[in-house]
């Protein structure tokens, strides 16, 4: 099958060492058939005491940011500077992020979201899912990097890319039902600090478990 994304790269953020993500990315990748999609190794906590390029104020919620948030944080500002630096337009996922409908063309877009989650599983219906696939070309790559070295970080990623990308437009024309942001029994690689109790953080120590009782899949 011919690849559909020739004028445009396509990384999904995973962790090669990290159990759940290899199961996302394993649930997820085949979906992507006839893309060309190459996984970027993601920034982790382990990585942290190597990079400085952002600085990071109190999250606006009044708490410090997780290591786990910051790590992300990289991960996708590293992409933008391969965007910018390449000068070739870019489509970012994540490991949990499973293509349900072709992509749209996007050779005429400057940005554009394309992922919606099923909001808290279920609870509250669908909602855009800035993070899980949004495409930028390298000019709108250049303005994400400037705005997140212009002053100290408050939001996080999710909300930085919504913000400057005007997420709300998206919401507003309703096109971005291309890629779901999928949850497998609450399973999660970020520890957002959130009060809920729906998502079961496996975090960046990486701790014992057994992996194989999860679906009994191997690993």
């Amino acid at each position: 099958m011919a690849v559909k994304n020739k004028n445009y790269d396509i990384f999904m953020i995973g962790m090669k060492d990290h159990p759940i993500s290899v199961m996302y990315q394993r649930e997820c990748l085949p979906s992507w058939k006839g893309y060309k999609v190459k996984v970027f190794d993601a920034v982790t906590p382990k990585d942290l005491y190597l990079r400085n390029q952002l600085t990071f104020n109190k999250h606006y919620k009044g708490r410090e940011f997780t290591s786990t948030e910051k790590a992300i944080w990289y991960s996708n500002f590293d992409l933008w500077c391969k965007c910018a630096r390449e000068e070739k337009p870019i489509l970012i996922i994540e490991h949990d992020s499973k293509l349900v409908k072709q992509l749209p063309d996007l050779s005429k877009e400057k940005h554009k979201f394309v992922s919606f989650i099923d909001r808290d599983f279920g609870n509250k219906g669908i909602d855009l899912a800035p993070g899980s696939g949004y495409y930028i070309t390298p000019s709108w790559a250049e303005k994400l990097i400037a705005k997140a070295v212009c002053e100290p970080i408050d939001h996080n990623s999710d909300g930085h890319i919504g913000l400057w990308l005007k997420v709300w437009r998206q919401k507003a024309k309703n096109d971005y039902q291309y890629v779901e942001q999928i949850n497998i029994d609450g399973l999660n690689t970020i520890d957002h600090k959130s009060t809920k109790n729906n998502r079961k953080f496996i975090g960046p120590d990486y701790e014992n478990f057994d992996l194989s009782s999860i679906h009994r899949k191997a690993v």
